[in-house]
């Protein structure tokens, strides 16, 4: 008893450093988030940072930030404004990278230190989403990216299909081929 504890606690604390998932949880990927508009607001600067990170990125001019995939739990990402003259923070904008799209934010305004802003998604490895209303989205790059990623999703859909079909297909054919053997055999068993 006392063995199958130690490796049973040996197991918990190797799959804690691995950062292992539960078991049957699908892969997730990262993810891309594009920031436009920004020049277009005057009197704010604006900062990108993974919370609890040191690390801040000043976003002068439209840009587009990695969001690294999170191994389980979701990591957050912030942006925020401060105004240039009074030194006062605006609301911060969260960003969660957890089976999450791909994001283009397309700032509005600031108004009485809140950032206002439309955001729109686009397909990636983790979701497939409709994407009626990119021709807005300046970045033809990511645009391209996700179009390329929802075709990807729709052949592997139409792979499995596929797939899926000769499988009934051949198992019944050996069924129905098993079957006109066992009648055949008993058609000469009542013959002799």
């Amino acid at each position: 008893m006392l063995k199958k504890t130690i490796t049973f606690i040996a197991a918990v604390f190797y799959c804690g450093y691995l950062l292992a998932d539960t078991p049957g949880k699908a892969e997730m990927y990262g993810s891309n988030i594009t920031f436009e508009g920004v020049k277009n607001i005057g009197g704010y600067s604006f900062y990108w940072s993974m919370e609890r990170m040191d690390s801040v990125d000043k976003v002068t001019e439209d840009a587009t930030f990695y969001m690294m995939p999170t191994h389980g739990a979701p990591v957050s990402y912030c942006f925020w404004g401060i105004n240039n003259n009074t030194k006062k923070s605006t609301d911060t904008v969260y960003f969660h990278n957890y089976y999450s799209p791909d994001y283009v934010i397309l700032l509005n305004g600031v108004k009485k230190d809140s950032i206002y802003y439309t955001q729109k998604e686009l397909s990636n490895a983790n979701s497939i989403v409709s994407e009626g209303n990119t021709d807005s989205i300046a970045n033809k790059q990511l645009v391209a990216a996700a179009k390329a990623a929802k075709r990807k999703h729709y052949v592997k859909v139409g792979g499995f299909i596929a797939a899926g079909v000769v499988a009934l297909g051949v198992l019944l054919w050996f069924f129905v081929r098993r079957r006109k053997k066992k009648e055949t055999e008993e058609e000469l068993q009542r013959l002799d």
